[in-house]
């Protein structure tokens, strides 16, 4: 007899994932991606495999900042500044930000800057206080009224140059005239170092010429008598003050420059140009014998002591684009000259003028670097592009929302031409438009700070704060995936030879023993032998709960679950070990499930594992050493919503 068929379904159903996500810390997450990880990567994705081998490159005492000018590494550490690894001079103990310009290294807020060329490290600023006259002189070979300053020190040997601006600020002194109107910043258009004289002795001087008329002479105090013609030598005299005076000639002068009579140094000095060594002729006494001289009052050099200074701004952030260095703050950007970052006071109204702009918004800039050759600059809820290419045309465009958290302005750094950082309400990307938030996948709820980040070009790698715990994520630009690395907190990252390097801060010890100190750490370069690379690395993987991996109609995500097998298939380097655990039903005890450990060769497993009948459950993987998982598959057989 033919008796009917019955339908009685699929029971038994495998299913394979072959792919791996990468960290999704949600309630949302779908089988196969992670729910925890501790030291995994993408680098064999969609398979899962743990990061590559760090190496030890340096230790440190109290690190404070990281960089690179293309060709060395450079860091600041315990108050010292080291370039290629050997300390170049002293700086403050507070950390620091970085610009390269031009092969120099620039350094803040200290305003320093490092010249590997020359192997010196120097103050960006220059400053002098001393007694100054001002005169009437040259510029560019022709006279020139009111516009040269003489002082009687080496100022070049200080580091002041032509093109420089500089603030002169004048203070009363007796017996000088102080005159308020030459405090100003002007630019020095020439400068020159020679012999001069002050109160009647030769020492070294130097000339400093700015435009016509910069300045206001008090015309009292100096007598003067040009010299036409030459000047035999024999007796002279002159009235000054309704005194008769007297000197003598042993030589004859030679016609040009003057004889100058300074009343409180009796002396005659024979005078020409500036640059040329004036030469004291002879003390002059009262009396009356010898030829009358004709000396007229003229303007008195001296104004008492001043303070000349180039000035740098005190800016908290700074960064370099198209030939100058560019920073900012509190509500404030400053651009200096191009190719001159020590110049940011030079307003002439020429394209190579420097350039500062105050935005008028609510809020201290927290962070600024360069993208797509702009110059950008954020505040907590903004970010501001500044466009232009010269101080005429130069204006910043805002875009709300999504800046830079306070203090996380080393979090900064791009990856596959896409500019990440850490904003208040997560990491962003940005492209030029609005920024995008992308980390989502971290936890939603989680408020992170203290971020530092860096790239390797196709990766962003930032460390930062969730809480009280640190940790080190990696975003692959490839396919969208964080993954989380340890609990590493970084100060800076640096990119140097195809190699990525990370300066930690770090603790050794516990309780009242414990020790603070930084490393310089190399990242995934396993081709160089540089450092001393770590013995293993430990790692963990933490899916998150498996609902949809067996679900086959919407009536059955609802119903229990057997699972009749679990099979991982990985491979495992020679001495790396694997160990696999199960929560059932979010009960929160870690079951065994099985281990492998690897032989005295790269071999390939299949861990078969029975599991116990639930209503979900999650999967841990713990591993020492290298290993690569292929595949997890599971056979189940579905239930009731009782059984």
């Amino acid at each position: 007899m033919k008796l009917p068929e019955v339908s009685t379904g699929k029971i038994m159903q495998p299913a394979v994932i072959t792919a791996f996500g990468g960290l999704n810390h949600n309630l949302s997450a779908g089988d196969g991606e992670l729910w925890d990880m501790t030291n995994l990567s993408s680098r064999e994705y969609p398979l899962l495999r743990p990061r590559g081998k760090r190496a030890t490159v340096r230790t440190l005492g109290i690190p404070q900042g990281l960089g690179e000018d293309g060709k060395k590494l450079f860091w600041a550490d315990s108050g010292s500044f080291y370039y290629d690894g050997a300390a170049k001079g002293t700086v403050s103990p507070a950390q620091k930000t970085f610009a390269v310009l031009q092969g120099k290294i620039y350094i803040f807020p200290d305003k320093k800057v490092y010249d590997p060329a020359a192997d010196e490290l120097a103050d960006m600023e220059a400053t002098r206080t001393g007694w100054t006259a001002f005169s009437d002189g040259q510029l560019y070979g022709v006279p020139a009224k009111a516009n040269t300053v003489c002082v009687d020190t080496d100022l070049t040997a200080l580091g002041f140059r032509a093109g420089d601006a500089v603030r002169l600020q004048g203070e009363e002194a007796a017996g000088y005239t102080y005159i308020p109107e030459n405090d100003k910043t002007a630019v020095i258009r020439e400068i020159y170092v020679g012999m001069g004289i002050s109160h009647g002795e030769t020492i070294e001087s130097t000339w400093l010429r700015f435009d016509e008329n910069t300045f206001v002479l008090d015309g009292e105090g100096r007598w003067t008598c040009a010299l036409a013609e030459a000047l035999p030598a024999g007796d002279y005299r002159f009235v000054y003050d309704g005194t008769d005076y007297c000197f003598t000639t042993s030589a004859e002068l030679a016609a040009g420059g003057s004889l100058i009579f300074f009343a409180d140094s009796i002396s005659i000095i024979r005078y020409s140009a500036p640059g040329a060594s004036p030469t004291v002729v002879s003390s002059a006494s009262t009396g009356s014998t010898g030829t009358l001289l004709t000396f007229e009052n003229s303007a008195n050099p001296y104004a008492g002591r001043v303070t000349i200074t180039r000035e740098v701004p005190d800016l908290d952030f700074v960064c370099v684009s198209d030939n100058r260095l560019w920073g900012c703050k509190g509500d404030a950007i400053y651009a200096s000259k191009p190719g001159d970052p020590l110049n940011f006071n030079v307003f002439d109204g020429l394209s190579t003028d420097s350039w500062a702009s105050e935005t008028g918004t609510t809020g201290n800039f927290t962070a600024c670097c360069c993208y797509q050759g702009y110059p950008l600059f954020f505040k907590e809820d903004a970010v501001f592009k500044v466009v232009g290419d010269r101080p005429d045309n130069f204006q910043w465009q805002p875009y709300e929302r999504f800046g830079v958290l306070k203090g996380c302005d080393r979090s900064l750094a791009v990856a596959a031409e896409t500019l990440f950082y850490l904003s208040p309400e997560g990491v962003c990307a940005y492209t030029g438009g609005r920024p995008t938030l992308i980390s989502d996948a971290l936890g939603r709820d989680t408020r992170w700070s203290g971020a530092a980040a860096g790239s390797d070009g196709l990766r962003y790698y930032v460390s930062m704060r969730g809480g009280d715990a640190w940790s080190l994520f990696v975003y692959d630009t490839r396919y969208g995936l964080w993954h989380r690395e340890d609990a590493s907190h970084a100060l800076g990252f640096a990119f140097l030879g195809q190699k990525l390097y990370m300066l930690t801060d770090e603790v050794s010890g516990e309780g009242e023993s414990a020790t603070a100190y930084g490393a310089l750490r190399r990242l995934n370069a396993p081709w160089s032998a540089e450092g001393t690379p770590e013995a293993s690395v430990a790692w963990s993987a933490e899916f998150a709960d498996f609902f949809r991996f067996y679900e086959t109609t919407d009536t059955a995500s609802q119903n229990k679950k057997g699972l009749l097998r679990l099979q991982l298939r990985c491979s495992l380097e020679a001495g790396s070990s694997l160990t696999v655990k199960v929560m059932y039903d979010s009960d929160g005890v870690w079951h065994d499930a099985g281990s492998l450990a690897g032989a005295k060769v790269k071999s390939s497993f299949n861990l078969p594992m029975i599991l116990r009948r639930c209503d979900h459950f999650r999967l841990k993987l713990e591993g020492i050493g290298d290993a690569v998982i292929y595949s997890l598959t599971t056979v189940k057989y579905a239930g009731s919503n009782l059984q």
